[in-house]
């Protein structure tokens, strides 16, 4: 009799675990696949979030007035107001062989922008600021080519100036950037680049200063995406919901609908300034797949005589997303590309 007793209780402990197990994970399905993708819905801003992380801010040590403690030399911040009365936080990176001559310590870094040294303005990607180490890689890597590097941190980033951002707002942070760096290039090549969501920004604003009759000799895409939306799908997170049926309409559209667009191929098509791309295979956060087709867009939609080149990395590099700055030949690249560019465009 006991035992029976002990039976029909073990059962019911047993029928009891289960239910809390069930309701648990029950709550936990509700949540992600109910609760976030409504709430991603109706939450603009949630999804500038999420695109822009502009809120994790590393390193945030407060010494970007010191370029010097990030390990980079020859280097003087500084900062840009833009027309819509936003403070940039810059960096000006000079080319190697001025540091050589000593001509930094005069401290007179805007009219070394018109000896006619190439000039790079650096886009970074989401989160982070001008200072992350893979971003500083890369500022000697073109520092030891002899460019100039322009790095900017748009609005809400590092120690710029706080406010509600936008594509619209970053895209204009940019056009000033490179407004001020034409006024003072005398002359001197000016080309950009962007890195990952940097990429966006980068096309979007040059597209519209190529419109403003403001040409530059080309820009350099690492790990780019086609448009914001595409790259949304594949990104590692969104996968969760991509099977979803209503996941366009909960994720991707209301993105879009908030002016987050980015649409790379539409901005870059019927510019004239010559494109770089570079892409990892390796890459988990933006697939190299769709670096291959801007590539392949760019070719069928551009005018024949326009420059486009595609450089892919084999994944036995481990370059992923942020380290083709590792690249032993990276400078080698960058050089071919602005020797065959420079008479390209005036």
């Amino acid at each position: 009799m006991i035992s029976k007793i002990v039976t029909v209780l073990l059962f019911i402990c047993f029928l009891v675990t289960c239910c809390i197990i069930s309701s648990f994970f029950g709550i936990i399905l509700l949540l992600i696949f109910i609760i976030i993708p409504v709430v991603f819905r109706y939450s603009p801003p949630l999804q500038r979030g999420m695109i822009f992380l502009n809120y994790v801010r590393y390193p945030n040590n407060n010494n970007y007035i010191h370029p010097e403690k990030y390990g980079i030399n020859g280097t003087r911040n500084f900062y840009i107001t833009t027309n819509d009365n936003i403070t940039l936080g810059v960096w000006h990176v000079l080319p190697a062989k001025l540091l050589q001559q000593n001509e930094h310590r005069s401290n007179n870094f805007e009219q070394l922008l018109g000896h006619g040294d190439p000039i790079i303005i650096y886009m970074h990607g989401n989160a982070g600021t001008r200072a992350n180490e893979h971003r500083v890689m890369l500022y000697k890597v073109l520092q030891n080519v002899d460019c100039h590097v322009i790095a900017v941190d748009y609005r809400s980033y590092a120690d710029s100036t706080d406010d509600t951002i936008s594509e619209t707002g970053v895209v204009n942070d940019i056009m000033e950037v490179f407004k001020w760096v034409h006024s003072r290039a005398n002359g001197s090549p000016i080309y950009g680049w962007g890195h990952s969501l940097g990429t966006g920004i980068s096309s979007h604003a040059f597209s519209l200063l190529e419109k403003e009759g403001l040409f530059s000799k080309g820009l350099i895409l690492e790990a780019p995406f086609t448009k914001i939306s595409e790259e949304i799908r594949e990104y590692p997170l969104a996968k969760i919901y991509g099977f979803l049926p209503w996941f366009d309409y909960f994720i991707i559209d209301p993105v879009v609908e908030n002016g987050i667009v980015f649409d790379t191929e539409e901005n870059l098509k019927t510019t004239k300034m010559p494109v770089l791309i570079l892409h990892a295979r390796d890459d988990v956060i933006i697939p190299y797949k769709l670096g291959e087709k801007l590539y392949n867009y760019l070719m069928k939609s551009r005018d024949n005589s326009t420059y486009v080149e595609l450089v892919l990395y084999d994944s036995h590099l481990k370059f992923n997303h942020k380290f083709i700055c590792k690249d032993k030949e990276l400078g080698n690249k960058i050089k071919k590309f602005i020797n065959s560019t420079s008479s390209i465009m005036s």
